[in-house]
């Protein structure tokens, strides 16, 4: 029987070297120190990296390479077995309706995104193929068909779901400005939207099971009371971010929320975090340049307690843990271009475990639930590796429309002016336009 240890991560010149006379075929491990360890001929190593930009052609010629190519294999396989899973579950007319949507949509705004679009952080495409089937279950699978409901209304129903979730999975990661091409795209191939704006712009009503305005569940703010700094002005960003964070969040979806500095990624986080039921508690990791993969360790464990040997349960008998990781891509790149701390949350996600690095035997930490945010690459932030955003549900944080802007400013002025006469109230508005003109114009 034949023993497999599994080397999953980047390429360290260093430690691959040292490794060399192991990959030969004496397989034998040399020491600092001179001892020599045998490796038994039962025993296999296998890598899983991203790439070998740092290996020597050495190291290379020691192991058989298998290149997992992304185009080649597709996204196809991995939505083929989503479907099926959906047939098994809900009927074989649900999965022949998923198979002519798929065939609808999916190429067409896979390949206008592919050409005309750009993205803050560049994803793959089967990294957003499994986001729209992991936001499809955690919005539209407890929709059923209405008693007096025929199968034809239902479906024209669950369709608009469909492209819902297509359009915050596949559309989701693009800029402002690339929006429009999803938007174009869209009506080009099934006019249901209204006409007003984008497709971004609208949600699914569940009441007329239709569409509508997200400025629809914008509600009504009155900031008195509170400090300026406290003034959370609800918009469309606000209300349509929460929305899709909420509803991943509650799915034991791993979310990462990109953008700007400003646009209200770490707000909107801490306002969920604020509502969570009981049964729940959640912390925040700041990452900066000097965050250690050690620290990152020790903050995560330090939430947790050690139950039944070396499985870890949430602090205080609670169900799940949610670590919110602010400025996910601070964290400053090794000489051979690692992110350790980034790794070490890798390694959770792709096995639920860790070694205790004291032990050095495996603590599996349970019931963990991932949130992250990071700004635009670039300065001290670094790209992550693609490795790592694939375990993610990617959400581009856009900066405010105009509109949004008018809508904030004019409620802050109201703020300001609420004890002041009538005469100065009605310059709320034409003060927050001319405000914004200016800022424009300059």
């Amino acid at each position: 029987m034949n023993r497999w240890m599994i080397l999953d991560g980047p390429i360290d010149t260093l430690w691959i070297e040292s490794m060399n006379s192991v990959l030969d075929d004496n397989k034998l491990l040399t020491l600092n120190n001179g001892d020599r360890i045998a490796l038994t001929n039962n025993v296999r190593l296998l890598f899983e990296v991203q790439d070998l930009s740092v290996a020597s052609p050495a190291t290379v010629s020691r192991a058989g390479m298998i290149y997992m190519d992304v185009d080649e294999l597709g996204w196809q396989p991995y939505m083929e077995m989503w479907i099926k899973e959906k047939t098994g579950s809900y009927g074989q007319d649900y999965g022949e309706q998923l198979k002519e949507w798929l065939a609808k949509y999916f190429n067409k705004v896979l390949t206008v995104k592919r050409t005309y679009c750009t993205e803050m952080v560049v994803t793959s495409e089967i990294a957003c193929v499994k986001n729209f089937c992991n936001l499809y279950d955690a919005l539209v699978l407890g929709f059923k068909q209405g008693e007096e409901e025929n199968r034809g209304d239902y479906f024209l129903y669950i369709e608009k779901w469909f492209v819902f979730c297509l359009i915050w999975s596949i559309g989701a990661t693009v800029d402002e400005g690339s929006r429009r091409e999803i938007d174009n795209i869209l009506r080009d191939i099934e006019p249901m939207f209204p006409h007003s704006n984008t497709v971004f712009e609208h949600y699914i009503n569940q009441e007329k099971k239709d569409w509508a305005s997200w400025e629809e569940k914008i509600t009504s703010y009155k900031p008195i009371g509170k400090e300026f700094h406290e003034i959370i002005v609800p918009t469309v960003d606000t209300v349509r971010n929460r929305f899709l964070t909420q509803g991943l969040l509650n799915h034991g979806t791993s979310i990462l929320l990109v953008g700007e500095s400003g646009v209200g990624k770490t707000v909107l986080v801490d306002q969920i975090l604020l509502t969570l039921d009981q049964n729940k508690i959640s912390f925040t990791i700041n990452f900066s340049a000097g965050t250690t993969a050690a620290g990152v360790q020790e903050i995560i464990e330090s939430w947790f307690d050690r139950r039944a040997k070396n499985r870890f349960q949430p602090k205080g008998s609670k169900l799940k843990a949610i670590c919110f990781i602010d400025d996910l891509n601070m964290p400053k790149k090794e000489i051979f271009g690692a992110q350790p701390p980034i790794e070490l949350a890798r390694q959770w996600m792709d096995y639920g475990f860790w070694y205790d690095r004291t032990k050095v035997v495996k603590n599996y930490i349970c019931n963990l639930q991932i949130m992250a945010a990071m700004g635009k690459p670039g300065g001290g932030r670094a790209h992550i590796s693609e490795r790592m955003l694939s375990k993610f549900h990617l959400i581009n944080y856009t900066m405010p429309n105009e509109q949004n802007l008018k809508r904030i400013f004019e409620h802050l002025a109201t703020f300001k002016f609420h004890n002041f006469p009538e005469e100065i109230k009605a310059l709320c508005e034409p003060l927050a336009v001319g405000s914004i003109q200016l800022f424009n114009s300059v």
